[in-house]
């Protein structure tokens, strides 16, 4: 599934120092990765580097005493020429290459979570005051590590004098940097309660930590046959919870949410005419796969896989893009005769269901393909997963793996990254105006009260299925059934049952849930 070669190597017969030479700037990718938590102690795997794949890590989702692998975030460094155009991957036979990362916790010294674009009620915690609200914050400093197979620990940070690890820092045989979060640990060193009568309850909880973070990731980089050193375009990286349906994708990801940000600030310029195989076919995908997760979704969405054999009938392709919620409508407004796609809005109702809308480009994408303009290279089956590692590939690989609506709050990080942080180019932070754990300070703390929350309810929307599947259809057959039945019917359970969840991978032309610990 991963590939470890070099890729963009030197010019055939080019001596190296000449590519040198060519570099001008060096940058990490991807340029917001994710290591997910989870509770094995001993195993690990790499996350997807490579758009549209995602076969399971050898062996599954679990290791042999059924605890969560982690899912890593390797980090790669590539060399970029005059022009800004990607020279080589640069790896330990190209230089001596220093890592720096820095992971925090801020949560509980941080805002009540609370809405888009609304005041926030006040900060989590309010009774801890002055300089002890130093001792909410789980911060273990930054670790730097230099050369091939090297490894630190995050592990001297503290909350309210009780230390919670947050994960660790390797390299790879390669000088590659993986980091991996922490392990799930959650828990409150006062005893508070769940049930706190707060803004959001399901989000706040004083008291209380648990091991999601987030920082920086940095290098310095000295390219052989030279004496200067390079400091790289930083990287950010999510420590975030796991993600249940690891091989679905969620309908609006993180990648579209912040591929819209860099088309509104002009540096993406959308083509002209949408292909069918990379622009329509995965939003018609992503619902059609919704069965699996949601058994409302089965009969909601049961006419967009014939549409897919039918792109020559323009009324069937109006028909389906005339039910999309359009983007421009005020995001509090309900819109009941465009119902799609079913996933809740930011904005939490109060006066009855409101759906998301579609990013503004996958929108116009929709509405070129209804009416005709659109690239058809539909083959007959979907697109192969791309089989070159490439820095825009390792970036979207990555992010298309994360929630990207709604964010009430989210899974990986808030509707702050969307509406209020700075970007440098397309998918990377101003790291310098960040500091490590804003991108998860306004996620549900702990992160499984707001997880096990959200599952649909008596209502017809979503949230994120993908991530926390609302039900599944079990491996040893029988009918769909609830994914959190049994083990998991409150925030109490949810806290001690998390890794005995199952997992949802595909099997043949089915997904079905596997690895549960009953």
């Amino acid at each position: 599934m991963y590939l470890h070669t070099r890729v963009l190597p030197p010019s055939v017969g080019e001596p190296p120092e000449n590519q040198n030479m060519a570099i001008r700037t060096i940058k990490i990718h991807p340029s917001i990765g994710i290591a997910r938590i989870g509770n094995s102690i001993s195993e690990f795997f790499i996350g997807p580097e490579l758009p549209g794949d995602h076969a399971a890590p050898p062996g599954g989702y679990k290791d042999a005493q059924h605890r969560i692998k982690r899912q890593a975030a390797r980090f790669r460094i590539f060399g970029y020429d005059e022009n800004d155009r990607p020279v080589q991957e640069i790896t330990t036979a190209d230089a001596t290459v220093t890592w720096t990362v820095h992971l925090a916790n801020t949560k509980a010294a941080g805002d009540l979570f609370h809405g888009v674009g609304t005041q926030s009620p006040g900060v989590r915690n309010v009774t801890v005051t002055g300089s002890d609200r130093k001792n909410l914050v789980i911060d273990p400093g930054p670790r730097s590590i230099t050369g091939p197979n090297q490894a630190e620990q995050f592990n001297s940070g503290r909350f309210m004098g009780v230390p919670v690890p947050l994960g660790e820092m390797r390299t790879d045989t390669e000088g590659r940097l993986v980091v991996l979060g922490g392990f799930g640990n959650s828990g409150s060193p006062i005893n508070a309660p769940l049930n706190q009568n707060l803004p959001f309850e399901f989000a706040n909880h004083n008291g209380w930590y648990d091991d999601v973070s987030d920082g920086p990731v940095t290098a310095v980089v000295t390219l052989n046959g030279t004496r200067a050193a390079l400091e790289a375009v930083a990287a950010w990286v999510l420590c975030p919870p796991p993600k249940y349906a690891p091989a679905i994708e969620d309908i609006i990801t993180l990648y579209d949410v912040l591929y819209q940000n860099a088309v509104e600030k002009g540096w993406i310029t959308v083509p002209s005419s949408p292909s069918f195989n990379n622009d329509i076919f995965p939003i018609l995908q992503r619902a059609i796969n919704m069965k699996w997760l949601y058994g409302a979704a089965a009969d909601a969405h049961s006419s967009l896989s014939a549409i897919i054999s039918m792109l020559g009938n323009a009324r069937a392709r109006k028909g389906v893009v005339a039910r999309h919620r359009d983007p421009s409508l005020p995001a509090d407004q309900p819109s009941p005769k465009t119902d799609m796609p079913r996933i809740w809005s930011d904005i939490f109702p109060k006066n009855g269901p409101i759906n998301a809308a579609l990013t503004k480009t996958q929108y116009n994408n929709m509405k070129k393909w209804a009416a005709g303009n659109f690239v058809n290279d539909w083959t007959g089956k979907p697109p192969e997963p791309a089989k070159s590692i490439t820095p825009e590939g390792v970036d979207r690989a990555a992010l298309e793996n994360c929630v990207g609506a709604a964010f009430c709050p989210g899974i990986e990080t808030s509707w702050k990254t969307r509406d209020q942080y700075e970007f440098i180019e397309p998918f990377r932070l101003d790291w310098k105006k960040r500091q490590p754990g804003d991108l998860t300070q306004q996620m549900s703390l702990p992160w499984q009260t707001d997880f096990l929350d959200c599952s649909d309810g008596d209502v017809p929307l979503l949230w994120w299925p993908a991530h926390r599947p609302n039900q599944v259809w079990p491996e040893d057959g029988g009918p769909q059934v609830d994914w959190d039945r049994i083990i998991a019917l409150n925030p109490e359970d949810f806290l001690q049952n998390w890794p005995r969840m199952g997992f949802v991978i595909s099997r043949g032309e089915r997904y079905v849930e596997t690895e549960r610990q009953a």
